[in-house]
C-alpha cells in the first residue's frame, strides 16, 4: 500500500467516502443522503476521479428528477426577469404563466416535457382564438427553457421545433376631422371626469400611462415617456401647446388629468364606440403630418426616435423657438 493511501476522500460540505484496497485496485464508495456511489482503478488518484465523475452525474440526476417546471419556471421570473422588467411587466408574465401555462406544465418535470407536449399547448390556444395569449406564451417559454438547458437541467429545449405564433395587431384608425368634432362636442356636452383628458390626449399625442406625470409651464407640456425600461434613467420629453389645445388649458388643472387608466379605456367607448383610446395618439401623430409638421420634430414629440440613423438620433436638436413656431402649423 503506498504511504499517501489514506482510507477516507473529504468531499466538500464535510461529507466523506470511504477507500479501501481490494486485489490490487482501490475503491472509493459512498453510500449516504440517497447516493450509493463506488468507483475502483488501480491507483488512488483514477479512482478519485471515476468517483467525482459519477458523484457529478448523480447529483445532476437527482436534482433533474426533482426539478419540476412551475418552481424553475418562477425562479427564471424573480430571480433572471424581474429586475430587468417594469412591475405592470412582470404581472403580465406572472399572469400568462397561471393562466396558460401552469395549468398544464406546473406539475411536470422539466425533463419530462416534450416538443409534442408544447406544440399541443399552442394547438389549444390557438383553436380557441387565443392569439395573443400564444405569442406571449411563446416569449416566455423559449427563454425558460433556454435557462434550463444552460443549467444542464435538460438536455435539449422542447421549443427549438416550435414556430413562434403570429398575433397580428389590429391596425390603428385616427380618428377623421368628423369623428374628431363630435368627440369635441361630446366631451363639452358631457360632466363625466374623462372628458378633458381625451381632449388633453387628442391635442399632445401622451398614452394613458403618461398623463400622471404631466406637468404644465407656461406654453409646454413635459411628461415622462412611457418606454422607459426599468434600470435606466426617465426620458423626459417636452410638446409646445398648439392652437387646437390651447382654448382647453384653463380647464386643464385641478385632477383633471389624474384618471384611473383603466377608467379612462372602459369610458372612451361610450364617446365613440368605434375607436380605442390609443387612438387618439395615432390622430395627433396624423395631423401634425398633414399640417405640414416634419416627421423628425413629430416623432420627437411623440416619444419615437425618427429613424435609425445617428443624425437623426444623436445630432439633431431642435430649438424651442423652431419647435414653437412649428406647433402654430396644428390648425385645422
Amino acid at each position: 500500500m503506498p504511504k499517501f493511501f489514506r482510507n477516507k476522500f473529504k468531499l466538500k460540505g464535510g461529507k466523506i467516502a470511504h477507500i479501501r484496497e481490494k486485489n490490487g485496485s482501490y475503491e472509493i464508495r459512498y453510500r449516504h443522503d440517497g447516493f450509493n456511489i463506488s468507483a475502483s482503478a488501480k491507483t488512488v488518484e483514477e479512482a478519485k476521479e471515476r468517483f467525482i465523475q459519477k458523484l457529478c452525474n448523480a447529483k445532476t440526476e437527482t436534482l433533474n428528477d426533482r426539478t419540476y417546471f412551475g418552481q424553475f419556471a418562477m425562479q427564471w421570473l424573480n430571480v433572471v426577469k424581474k429586475p430587468q422588467i417594469k412591475e405592470n411587466t412582470y404581472e403580465n408574465y406572472l399572469w400568462t404563466l397561471q393562466k396558460y401555462v401552469f395549468p398544464r406544465f406546473g406539475k411536470m418535470r422539466l425533463r419530462d416535457i416534450k416538443p409534442l407536449d408544447v406544440q399541443k399547448l399552442f394547438n389549444a390556444l390557438d383553436e380557441k382564438g387565443i392569439k395573443r395569449g400564444s405569442e406571449n406564451t411563446y416569449v416566455i417559454l423559449k427563454p425558460i427553457f433556454d435557462f434550463a438547458l444552460a443549467e444542464d437541467l435538460i438536455t435539449k429545449s422542447p421549443m427549438a421545433l416550435i414556430r413562434k405564433p403570429k398575433y397580428e395587431k389590429k391596425k390603428a384608425t385616427p380618428l377623421t376631422i368628423a369623428e374628431e368634432s363630435a368627440l369635441i362636442d361630446s366631451c363639452l356636452a358631457s360632466e363625466n371626469e374623462c372628458r378633458y383628458a381625451f381632449i388633453f390626449m387628442l391635442y399632445t399625442g401622451i398614452r394613458r400611462s403618461e398623463l400622471e406625470t404631466v406637468k404644465i409651464e407656461k406654453e409646454w407640456i413635459t411628461v415622462v415617456t412611457a418606454k422607459t425600461r426599468k434600470g435606466e434613467s426617465q426620458r423626459i420629453r417636452r410638446i409646445p401647446i398648439s392652437p387646437m389645445l390651447q382654448p382647453f388649458m384653463p380647464f386643464m388643472k385641478n385632477g383633471a388629468l389624474k384618471i384611473d387608466k383603466e377608467k379612462l379605456t372602459k369610458t372612451f367607448h361610450k364617446f365613440l364606440s368605434n375607436h380605442h383610446l390609443h387612438e387618439l395618439r395615432h390622430t395627433f401623430i396624423t395631423r401634425c403630418q398633414e399640417c405640414g409638421i416634419s416627421r423628425e420634430l413629430t416623432s420627437l414629440w411623440a416619444g419615437h426616435k425618427a429613424d435609425n440613423t445617428i443624425t437623426s438620433n444623436v445630432y439633431t436638436h431642435f430649438s424651442e423657438e423652431y419647435q414653437l413656431g412649428e406647433i402654430k402649423k396644428l390648425r385645422y
